[in-house]
């Protein structure tokens, strides 16, 4: 045990002094915050930019369609306060002034040209000429505003007042999803899909970022052949096994430090947004019970340990760096799988797809966390789960040790499939 601690506090403290871990862990919450708060402060300053005033809107409706829709753009949260000019023309009229306005669109010296015909009255097309480069945000404004007032206009036309109508086209939907669990805990669906989708995404980062720091760690060992000098005096299994969970205790720690700042981002990020002069609520953290982060923390560490384990076989059996980097293929297909389906398990948790991938050992890590922050999981499915993905990781481990301890000292030759297996099969 004493050999284990050391070998354990080797690993930990050489990484977590290192230059490079400072910097990781650093850049973690710079890059959450960055995230946070980059889009909607690029989309505020796109916004900016439209100077949706000078759009022209060419009106061939006889309706009065244009006057609306420039009145829209110029009220409202995101109002320009000078509307938008309009130019009523007639149906026959209509080609020739487009075609006239043309060359100020090329020249851009209009940012945008709005033309409704009587087709908009019929069946709601338009057409919107932009200069080469323009900003999207033009088109997205001037869809959504010809979109109300189309509406509003519909439903005057039908006999209903316009105060009424100009209500009904206002409208905006806003369902609020909730989830009720077996235990009668209301929590929001789509909080919980985001937790439970980012709580998968972020094993599956773990186990391949620091799944590969083993990898090369073994394969630099045996290339520079240290592993020779340290073996006289530390068994194979044990200086495996603390190699491991070293590199382990560093993920756990950069995580730890990770997963704090992204609470504590989204818990203020109504006030970091108003801060920063943008519109935007805090998002509300589900409820997290002990029994909740000791099962995602049982499946982080032996997801952790499983693939850990076959990266550190793959490494001993490699003779160079770069062969072990070819070699782990196999290893991040496992992975990978369970992630080209998340898709599948989001739209339905409790399906065959993602019941079947959450009792397989390499695929439970990822599938069984992101269920369970979906669905409310029958406990035997959980049991099953963890027990397997338990006896599996210890057979790995098991297999990873045997083959270390032979393959580590073994230069200039590599091992048969057959060599592996026998290996595999010898006794302690």
């Amino acid at each position: 045990m004493d050999k284990l601690l050391a070998v354990i506090g080797r690993e930990f403290g050489e990484r977590v002094r290192s230059r490079w871990f400072l910097l990781t862990t650093l850049f973690g919450p710079v890059l959450l915050v960055a995230l946070l708060v980059g889009p909607p402060w690029l989309a505020m300053r796109t916004r900016a930019d439209v100077d949706v005033a000078k759009v022209l809107i060419l009106d061939a409706t006889g309706t009065a369609l244009g006057e609306a829709i420039a009145g829209d753009l110029a009220g409202g949260v995101q109002g320009t306060a000078t509307a938008p000019r309009v130019l009523e023309v007639s149906a026959t009229a209509l080609t020739t002034t487009t075609d006239s306005l043309r060359g100020r669109l090329l020249a851009k010296e209009l940012p945008g040209l709005l033309i409704l015909s009587t087709e908009t009255i019929d069946d709601g097309r338009a057409e919107l000429l932009l200069p080469d480069g323009s900003a999207l945000g033009v088109s997205e404004r001037l869809s959504a505003a010809l979109e109300r007032q189309l509406r509003q206009a519909r439903l005057v036309a039908i006999g209903i007042a316009a105060t009424d109508a100009a209500s009904v086209a206002q409208l905006r939907i806003d369902v609020r999803t909730t989830r009720l669990g077996n235990n009668g805990r209301e929590a929001s669906a789509r909080v919980n899909m985001i937790v439970g989708f980012s709580v998968a995404m972020l094993l599956y980062i773990a186990i391949v970022l620091y799944g590969q720091i083993v990898l090369r760690s073994v394969a630099e060992e045996k290339q520079s052949r240290v592993a020779e000098v340290v073996l006289a005096s530390v068994p194979a299994r044990v200086l495996l096994s603390g190699k491991i969970l070293g590199i382990g205790g560093v993920a756990v720690l950069q995580l730890g430090i990770w997963t704090s700042a992204l609470a504590t981002l989204l818990a203020n990020r109504g006030r970091i947004f108003a801060l920063l002069g943008l519109s935007g609520a805090s998002v509300p953290l589900p409820s997290v019970q002990l029994n909740d982060v000791i099962l995602l923390g049982a499946y982080f560490v032996l997801g952790y340990v499983l693939y850990a384990s076959l990266f550190a076989l793959v490494g001993s059996i490699a003779s160079s760096e770069q062969e072990a980097q070819q070699a782990q293929t196999p290893v991040l297909m496992l992975l990978v799988s369970s992630i080209a389906l998340l898709q599948t398990a989001l739209q339905d948790p409790n399906g065959t797809i993602a019941t079947a991938l959450s009792m397989i050992p390499f695929s439970a890590p990822i599938m069984m966390p992101l269920r369970l922050g979906l669905a409310d999981v029958p406990s035997r499915q959980v049991v099953m789960s963890v027990g397997g993905l338990f006896l599996t990781t210890v057979a790995c481990l098991m297999a990873a040790g045997r083959v270390y301890r032979t393959a580590l000292l073994m230069y200039g030759k590599r091992p048969t499939l057959a060599e592996i297996t026998r290996w595999i099969r010898a006794a302690d």
